[in-house]
């Protein structure tokens, strides 16, 4: 068996798209998440310790839908149609 990496990850994030980039940025706000920075088409949104980066890019087949496993889970789409099923881990 070959030996691990030396790979320490802190974070991984989501690119969400956004049809409607300006539209779905004014979205996540009201629902409570904090725009940290935008620059480049990509906008950083965090909410305590969840975070996503929403692009200014639109493929619909990206935008279908984030599928959670062993999860409680409720379903929100945006205004532009993104799908997102938001969970918590059921042991």
């Amino acid at each position: 068996m070959p030996p691990e990496p030396n790979l320490r990850v802190t974070e991984i994030k989501a690119f969400v798209p956004a049809k409607d980039f300006a539209l779905s940025k004014r979205f996540y706000q009201e629902i409570g998440f904090t725009m940290a920075s935008e620059g480049g088409g990509v906008a950083y949104f965090r909410c305590g310790s969840a975070s996503f980066l929403l692009q200014d890019f639109w493929v619909e087949g990206c935008a279908d839908n984030f599928i959670p496993w062993r999860m409680r889970d409720f379903c929100l789409i945006d205004p532009t149609g993104v799908l997102w099923r938001i969970g918590q881990n059921v042991n």
